[in-house]
């Protein structure tokens, strides 16, 4: 069964606990992207410039790990984010995301974020707050896996 977009940003930890007035509005600021079968998202090093939102397929995630050899960090489903740094920070993109399967996304861009924060601050700062507390249980995760390569 294909999610509608507003069924999608509802089931989004990003948007849990938005009403339908906040999510139609924030909806509108999305743009839909279809991506075909192993064709990239973006590379490291790419400026990173908008967040994912997997609607349908399968996308992963990796880290170059040495001479042309990638380390896989995540696989991403329906209703699964990516690339969420692009809103907070201007940078460029650290790990690579890749199409499974084709893939359809909802795209949400650094300025149209901005937009965001102007329209509904309330909704923009719950994102933000999401955001923040996502890189802090990725940073602890990966802090320990350091540890072990390290020490072990």
């Amino acid at each position: 069964m294909i999610m509608t977009n507003l069924e999608l940003l509802q089931k989004t930890l990003l948007f849990k606990g938005s009403n339908s007035a906040d999510l139609e509005m924030a909806l509108g600021l999305f743009q839909e992207r279809q991506i075909k079968a192993n064709a990239a998202i973006f590379t490291e090093k790419m400026p990173a410039e908008a967040l994912y939102i997997v609607k349908s397929g399968t996308v992963r995630i990796t880290m170059m790990a040495g001479e042309g050899e990638e380390m896989g960090l995540l696989i991403l489903g329906a209703g699964d984010f990516f690339g969420e740094l692009a809103l907070v920070q201007e940078d460029v993109r650290l790990v690579n995301a890749r199409a499974e399967t084709a893939v359809d996304l909802l795209m949400l861009t650094r300025k149209d974020f901005h937009s965001l924060l102007d329209l509904d601050p309330r909704t923009a700062s719950h994102i933000l707050m999401t955001i923040s507390r996502l890189l802090a249980m990725r940073v602890k995760a990966y802090s320990e896996r350091l540890k072990d390569l390290l020490f072990s």
